[in-house]
């Protein structure tokens, strides 16, 4: 029998006539074949979902078979019935120094034998394959007193730090840029690339880890193009000073640009869930597309992840299943809709997604809501959660199934990399052993992917911002004539060119020339410190509209006096339900309010939270080298900025979002946390504070919210 007919006797196993044991001799054959280790394991696994169906003597050839295949995490239920050989095989895959439970499968015990010969790795393999698992073991062998695991999220700093914090509990985690290292334990630093740059103290790290290591490619579009040259910093920097390496991702088949290291790179197939994939060809447009997702989502029980291309397709979903789904309000989730209904807003889709038992995960929702979102699923008191790459990119979750209902993002349509990427949450070791996805669409053309360090690939089309911040040794001739002429520009230094590297150069000059025309009512209009007047938070408005270049027209906001309302609101009114209303109060006619919403909360998180900021030091340093040169004062716009960073609120109850407590929670509590001298104190009385949570004056939902994120700080 060949591997499809064996998978099909399977999937039957448990109809009248059907031999078991033929259809395991089957397997055997297949699983000793040198050419077909894929098939094999994957029977294998189809053949674990049906163990019971097997009597005692077939059930011992299977787990064998387990054995063969290196899948030795899926004997652990059945060890005491095990021959001593295959026992003491599986001791061998057993990891010191964790839980007793942990026993790596044999693609992961490969990758950390060689991490531990002091080898540099990338592994390439699924998301089922548990690669931070090798993480957590190189961690537990304590050789490393100084580590740094680079991730792409935020939202993957706090599943990283709640899994390690659990297993390490006297490591100093460290997550942000208040934290500090201590001398008397493992350090563990859990960054992002923006994070790793801005940090001083990383200079003797002995062995760091980069997360979706696929990023550092420039080839993405303009925001991933930023992020992508600041990942490939992030590595630069740890790499450079000689520390071990390991880089993991899913289905890469080359990377290039990593001449300049030693390393062993494992591009691997390996799997420890079988997927079975349903295309259905149906029309981006098509009424039946539509119709496929509502049976889909009436027809599946188990937990099951609806991935949308986009925050506005996740919405418009959203909004047909709580119209048509008929789904019935769900007890234990009633608290939280009205939480959210009253701290954000009553038509806001996430709040009657969540009382039907619906979650929603994409960029506009708050980081604390994300997190308790995946909870509420990995537990079970949700079944469904609608997605975006937000959630796909390295969030664990527990999902039997995964509807993919669209495959565009603006114009384009996602790639075949994207695909695999996506189809492999589905399935959960141990617990879903065959993932299920359906793809609503026709799927992509299949395709390799390589990855390629820009660094070592430069050519006449490398970003200047990442040669600006390379030292000399490390830059190719063409990139040295490059940035030669760039320093030439007679308006600007080399130093405040360097210091705005994510601001083109072009758009830098437009700032400094439009406050050299105007010197004499510029020199009033910026030479002033702490928190702007309203003249002059209007002109740095003006002068911040130019660096972004029409990218605040993403948010609604078509000019700067529109730019200086919003900030005007969020600093004097502090009041986000308002700001909220006013969003659906005055949308635009093709928005729905929920949409409305969404924009204002994507526009506080990605521009408030991060780009304006940066948009504020940028222009303060122009406005810094051009007034010098005139023999004028420059003025001080950092507190302005990181008040702006902060939304105007402390910055270490800003940073609680991040380990799950809004600030609506934690700014109700901040007379029992603060003053603070930094976030680990105010971590530590948190932590004391556990015990008293039943007696605050908070809601059972704030109160709920509050023990699960205390018990994982």
């Amino acid at each position: 029998m060949n591997y499809e007919t064996i998978k099909h006797k399977l999937a039957k196993l448990g109809d009248e006539g059907s031999s078991t044991l033929d259809v395991l001799l089957a397997i055997n054959t297949i699983v000793n074949r040198s050419n077909s280790e894929w098939e094999g394991r994957d029977l294998v696994i189809r053949a674990l979902d049906q163990f019971n169906l097997f009597d005692a003597v077939e059930q011992s050839l299977l787990l064998n078979m387990v054995r063969a295949v290196g899948l030795f995490p899926y004997i652990t239920p059945h060890l005491n019935n095990m021959a001593l050989s295959d026992r003491l095989a599986y001791e061998a895959h057993r990891v010191e120094g964790v839980e007793q439970g942990m026993v790596f499968h044999h693609l992961q015990a490969h990758v950390f034998s060689l991490i531990m010969q002091g080898r540099n790795v990338v592994l390439s393999a699924s998301t089922s394959v548990g690669k931070s698992l090798v993480i957590d073991a190189v961690l537990a062998q304590r050789r490393f007193k100084k580590v740094v695991v680079i991730v792409p999220t935020i939202a993957l700093i706090d599943e990283t730090r709640r899994r390690l914090v659990k297993r390490f509990k006297d490591f100093n985690l460290i997550t942000h840029p208040s934290q500090e290292a201590a001398s008397d334990t493992t350090n563990v630093y859990l960054l992002t690339q923006e994070r790793v740059i801005q940090r001083p103290d990383l200079a003797d790290v002995e062995f760091f880890v980069l997360d979706e290591f696929y990023k550092i490619d420039l080839a993405n579009g303009t925001d991933a193009n930023t992020r992508a040259v600041d990942l490939s910093l992030a590595f630069h920097k740890l790499a450079k000073t000689g520390a071990q390496f390991y880089m993991l991702g899913p289905h890469i088949q080359k990377i290039s640009g990593l001449d300049g290291y030693e390393y062993h790179f494992i591009p691997s197939d390996y799997s420890t869930v079988a997927v079975d994939i349903q295309n259905f060809n149906l029309g981006m447009r098509s009424e039946e597309r539509v119709e496929k997702l509502l049976e889909l989502v009436k027809t599946l029980d188990s937990p099951t992840l609806i991935y949308c291309q986009a925050p506005t397709s996740a919405n418009r979903v959203a909004e047909y299943l709580i119209k048509n789904a008929g789904l019935t309000p769900v007890p234990e989730t009633q608290e939280i809709a009205a939480w959210i209904s009253k701290h954000y807003h009553s038509e806001w889709d996430v709040a009657k997604a969540i009382s039907l038992g619906i979650g929603i995960h994409h960029g506009g929702v708050p980081r604390a809501l994300q997190q308790y979102i995946v909870k509420l699923f990995n537990d079970g008191t949700i079944k469904r959660i609608i997605c975006t790459s937000t959630m796909i990119e390295g969030v664990n979750t527990s999902a039997e199934n995964v509807i993919i209902y669209d495959r565009r993002l603006n114009t384009s349509t996602f790639d075949y990399f994207t695909y695999k990427n996506i189809s492999g949450r589905a399935g959960r070791m141990n617990k879903y052993f065959i993932g299920k996805v359906f793809m609503l669409e026709a799927p992509p053309l299949e395709k390799g992917l390589t990855v390629e360090y820009p660094i070592g690939n430069q050519d006449e089309s490398s970003p200047m911002g990442l040669l600006m911040q390379l030292e000399p040794e490390y830059l190719t001739d063409i990139s040295r004539g490059r940035l030669q002429d760039a320093y030439t520009n007679p308006i600007l230094s080399p130093t405040t060119l360097i210091e705005n590297r994510h601001i083109p150069i072009d758009r830098q000059v437009e700032v400094a020339e439009t406050i050299i025309n105007g010197l004499s009512l510029s020199s009033e209009l910026l030479c002033w410190k702490g928190i702007p007047e309203p003249k002059q938070l209007n002109y740095l408005c003006e002068l911040v509209y130019s660096l972004e270049g029409g990218n605040l027209m993403d948010y609604g906001i078509s000019s700067s006096s529109h730019l200086a309302w919003h900030i005007n609101e969020l600093r004097t009114q502090k009041n986000l339900p308002a700001y909220l209303k006013d969003a659906v109060e005055n949308r635009l006619q093709e928005h729905t309010p929920s949409e409305a919403i969404n924009l204002r909360l994507k526009f506080i998180r990605n521009m408030v939270c991060f780009r304006l900021p940066r948009d504020v030091m940028a222009v303060n340093t122009i406005q810094a080298d051009v007034l010098a040169k005139e023999g004028i004062e420059p003025g001080d716009f950092s507190f302005f900025a990181e008040q702006l960073e902060n939304i105007f609120l402390d910055p270490l109850l800003t940073a609680l979002d991040e380990y799950g407590i809004p600030t609506q929670i934690s700014t109700q509590i901040k007379n029992l946390i603060l003053p603070s001298e930094h976030l680990n104190d105010l971590l530590a009385k948190l932590r004391t504070l556990a015990p008293r949570i039943e007696h605050l004056q908070l809601t059972g939902f704030e109160k709920n919210l509050m023990r699960w994120a205390v018990s994982e700080m």
